[in-house]
């Protein structure tokens, strides 16, 4: 037999009876895995652009109604303003779903708890509205309550999304928000409207604009 054909073969031989190198199995677990993290920071851009307008139309549509520049009823307007939520709510579910399939472990046990805690706060809001429902009569000072339960649980969970996933942006978002809702309150029921309609959606556009620039700035091959 050829001496060079043997010696390939046992070269191959031996190939084959290595152990399979776990740090390289390792690396392309964590290369999968911050793609799909830049990913999703990727899309806070679109999900704050989202708030946004959400933001923007729905409290838009009430302040219109309360002032009387739309002409709406203020239960309708609310109703729509119910109906800009949901849907804002469904297309976050869809994007962070998507691009949250390439994380694994820990992280993902992180984010599901996460987005657990997002959806308890928002049951005893609800839950706290039903009751200021029957206890408050006006219309506008009921609202007034009820946004501000909400824009707390929105400004806590903000921040302490920031701090878990190392996310300043977040953060400052969280923070400003709680800001935005103590003005709000201040305002009282004649104005809290114009407060959340204006620096509340504002909040969200410098957000989804700060990311936006994050990301360009990101390298691309990490």
């Amino acid at each position: 037999m050829d001496p060079q054909k043997k010696l390939r073969n046992g070269a191959h031989q031996a190939d084959d009876d290595r152990p399979l190198d776990l740090n390289a199995a390792l690396n392309v677990v964590e290369a999968a895995e911050t793609r799909a993290r830049r990913e999703l920071r990727g899309n806070g851009a679109w999900v704050y652009l989202l708030w946004a307008l959400t933001w923007l139309s729905g409290f838009g549509t009430l302040h219109g109604s309360r002032n009387g520049w739309i002409p709406l009823e203020p239960e309708t307007a609310l109703t729509l303003f119910g109906l800009l939520v949901a849907a804002g709510v469904a297309v976050t579910i869809v994007i962070f779903g998507r691009q949250g399939r390439g994380i694994r472990g820990h992280s993902r046990f992180t984010g599901g708890f996460y987005a657990l805690a997002w959806i308890l706060g928002f049951m005893v809001m609800g839950a706290l509205s039903g009751t200021i429902g029957m206890a408050v009569d006006d219309f506008w000072l009921r609202g007034m309550l009820i946004n501000g339960i909400a824009i707390l649980i929105v400004g806590l969970l903000y921040i302490t999304g920031g701090t878990t996933f190392n996310d300043v942006v977040q953060v400052v978002m969280g923070v400003w928000f709680l800001v935005v809702d103590i003005a709000s309150i201040i305002a009282g029921p004649e104005h809290f409207l114009t407060v959340f309609f204006i620096f509340g959606s504002g909040g969200f556009f410098v957000g989804a604009a700060v990311q936006a620039l994050r990301q360009r700035r990101r390298p691309t091959h990490a």
